[in-house]
């Protein structure tokens, strides 16, 4: 299956807007804030938009609608639905990404369903575990559940407000490296809180880095909602669910999304 997450190619010249001078810091502290959400059997809504633009051009949209459960030691499991708009690129393509993507990753095992999936599966399946690539979130973000990510943002921050704060940060410096760990790569951030310090709003920016010989820009905009919601995240029924190598046609079809789309654009002159 082409999964919508992807690793990009990276290399130097994030384009950084200059943050206005810093103010009073949040009454409430962010990190502890996030400290006490997560914890098992809490959970919280998401909704992420991520754009993707080449040489200028507006790439794909990507969607995804998710539900986060916690459990001991800072484990998630989620429940999430993912669509892709990319209006632009090849008919073909266009039918790849028709169906939105449903993933839930429950107790360190991911579930795939949706998408692509149609008409490879068995009539009596609906679910692949474990598809490979496909074992944790990790959209081209900065995943705030990956323990230490929100300190280390706030631990660059330009500008502090009660309620906001942006910066530019060093994308080695991102627990997880959703980014990847080339020299001199910076991306922007901002957030957004509550009045209980908790965060509503992360938004990333990376932008003018190259690819090949094209120019790409990435900006992610991520909504937190429903705080401390009781949720548990269960597995699909088993009778529903079938093994990745139990179904052939996906070898085929492991390309990330955002790479097809780009491979497939007439080259730059």
């Amino acid at each position: 299956m082409k999964r919508i997450i992807v690793g990009l190619a990276l290399t130097t010249g994030a384009a950084l807007v200059a943050a206005p001078p810093a103010q009073a810091a949040p009454k409430a502290d962010p990190v502890k804030a996030l400290q006490a959400q997560v914890a098992p059997g809490k959970g919280v809504n998401v909704s992420l938009i991520t754009r993707i633009a080449l040489d200028g051009k507006r790439l794909a949209t990507i969607r995804t609608e998710r539900v986060a459960g916690f459990r001991k030691g800072w484990q998630v499991d989620t429940d999430e639905t993912t669509s892709v708009y990319a209006p632009d690129s090849a008919e073909s393509l266009q039918a790849d990404f028709r169906f939105p993507t449903l993933v839930i990753r429950a107790k360190g095992v991911s579930y795939t369903s949706g998408g692509e999936l149609i008409g490879m599966l068995p009539l009596d399946k609906k679910w692949v575990r474990d598809i490979p690539g496909e074992s944790r979130p990790a959209d081209l973000t900065v995943d705030l559940f990956q323990p230490g990510a929100l300190k280390a943002l706030l631990a660059t921050a330009s500008s502090v407000s009660s309620r906001s704060a942006e910066g530019a940060i060093d994308i080695r410096k991102i627990p997880g490296r959703p980014f990847g760990s080339r020299n001199g790569v910076k991306i922007a951030w901002s957030l957004w809180f509550d009045d209980k310090g908790r965060v509503t709003r992360l938004t990333t920016m990376l932008a003018d880095q190259r690819l090949s010989d094209r120019r790409l820009d990435v900006s992610a905009d991520v909504r937190f909602t429903g705080w401390g919601a009781k949720v548990t995240v269960e597995p699909p029924p088993a009778d529903l669910v079938t093994r990745s190598e139990d179904v052939p046609a996906l070898e085929e079809s492991l390309e990330p999304a955002p790479k097809k789309l780009i491979d497939a654009l007439p080259k730059a002159h």
